[in-house]
């Protein structure tokens, strides 16, 4: 109830003159991928969003097309502050929910995220902390992002190329059973093509790839191995 309630709080505490955005959204995905580990195959995501020029947040539902033990619920706020000169500073929190979990993986899982970017070239360097408190689990990650102009199509193609690593002190903190430590590598790129349809609403489409290296069934909760994925998203979203 807490987490439902906090966009509203937000909006009423944020100082008068804010300017808020609020975007509805569908997105089909033809998997669910978290730092190169495999969640779930063939989702729905209906999201809603509330932003203002340097505050996010929303929530999602991932609803399953083969197997309820795939649902996932999710919560996200981000805060982010760019200095002179065009470096950032962002902090984040976010909150995981699976309810229908195979025994030993979490349930829930909250999350706390420092990233700190800083232009380079045509894109910008990031780097990421991610503090998973459910797993204890300490993850570093460091990307390069950018977009390039499709002059033909009147759009920006976005790229993000990330590797990271996981290192946790229980992997399986849901289970009956003792807590296993363990770590693994992951590495990733994401090309979304976001085009607007009118004065409000923009359709995305993307071309995902993640693999990892060192990571054990137990990440994921369908026990998906290590390797690579490919896989696509379609995004349509209304923005009001």
């Amino acid at each position: 109830m807490v987490l439902l309630l906090a966009p509203a709080v937000a909006l009423a505490a944020w100082p008068d003159g804010t300017e808020w955005t609020r975007q509805a959204e569908v997105t089909g995905l033809a998997r669910v991928v978290r730092r190169g580990v495999v969640l779930a195959d063939e989702v729905v995501r209906p999201a809603f969003w509330f932003a203002s020029e340097s505050l996010k947040m929303g929530a999602w539902l991932d609803l399953p097309l083969q197997t309820a033990r795939e649902r996932e619920f999710a919560f996200t706020a981000r805060y982010s502050r760019t200095f002179e000169g065009g470096a950032a500073l962002a902090l984040g929190a976010a909150y995981f929910n699976r309810r229908n979990s195979p025994a030993g993986y979490p349930e829930d899982a909250p999350e706390l995220t420092l990233t700190v970017a800083q232009p380079a070239g045509p894109g910008r360097v990031e780097g990421v902390y991610t503090r998973d408190m459910r797993r204890r689990a300490d993850i570093g990650e460091l990307a390069y992002s950018g977009d390039w102009a499709l002059k033909s199509l009147g759009a920006f193609l976005n790229y993000r190329f990330y590797l990271g690593t996981a290192r946790a002190r229980e992997v399986l903190s849901g289970g009956s059973g003792p807590a296993a430590a363990d770590s693994y590598a992951y590495h990733g790129a994401d090309l979304t093509l976001p085009y607007r349809i009118g004065g409000a609403t923009v359709l995305t489409v993307g071309l995902h790839f993640a693999g990892t290296r060192g990571q054990r069934p137990h990440w994921s909760p369908i026990a998906i191995r290590p390797g690579g994925k490919l896989w696509f998203t379609l995004a349509a979203t209304r923005e009001f």
